[in-house]
Order: C-alpha cells, then sequence, then structure tokens
C-alpha cells in the first residue's frame, strides 16, 4: 500500500515490537521498503539495506515517539543515498 507521495505506508509497531521482538510482519515491511529505495534511487541493494539498517537501529534507540520512526528512516536514508549520488 503506498500514499499519494509513492512511499510505503507501514503499520505502526506494537508494543511486542518495540520491545525488540520482531514479526514476519515487520521484515517484510522493512524488505519491501528498501525495495523501494533501492527502486527510487538507483543505488544497489547491500548499500541501501546497510543504511536503512544502521538508521533504523539508530532511531529505534533513540526515538522517544516511536510511531513514526519508520518515516524518520525512509526520509533520512534517502537523503543520504541521495548525497552519495551528488559525490
Amino acid at each position: 500500500m503506498s500514499d499519494t507521495n509513492g512511499m510505503q505506508q507501514v503499520k505502526p509497531l506494537s508494543t511486542e515490537e518495540q520491545s525488540g521482538k520482531t514479526s514476519h510482519r515487520d521484515t517484510v515491511a522493512v524488505d519491501t521498503e528498501i525495495d523501494l529505495l533501492v527502486r527510487k534511487t538507483r543505488m544497489p541493494r547491500e548499500l541501501v539495506a546497510k543504511l536503512y539498517t544502521s538508521t533504523r537501529a539508530k532511531l529505534e534507540r533513540t526515538a522517544r515517539i516511536k510511531t513514526y520512526v519508520h518515516v524518520l528512516i525512509h526520509r533520512q536514508v534517502k537523503e543520504m543515498l541521495r548525497e552519495q549520488q551528488r559525490a
């Protein structure tokens, strides 16, 4: 499911998922988000996955409000990939 900007909509994490337990749904959502970023930026999947994983880990540790972490991850990774394309 995508919003009007073509960004993948991801359901907010449940309490169980926020505690560090990942579900199959969460894994699929992450893979879908990574694939979307690969298509949008035309960057290698390995690079996108590495940036996504590290950004997600950082934000999940530091974010006080977890509801929109997936949106922040998408924006930050997309910006990092754009910067790499310019370099």
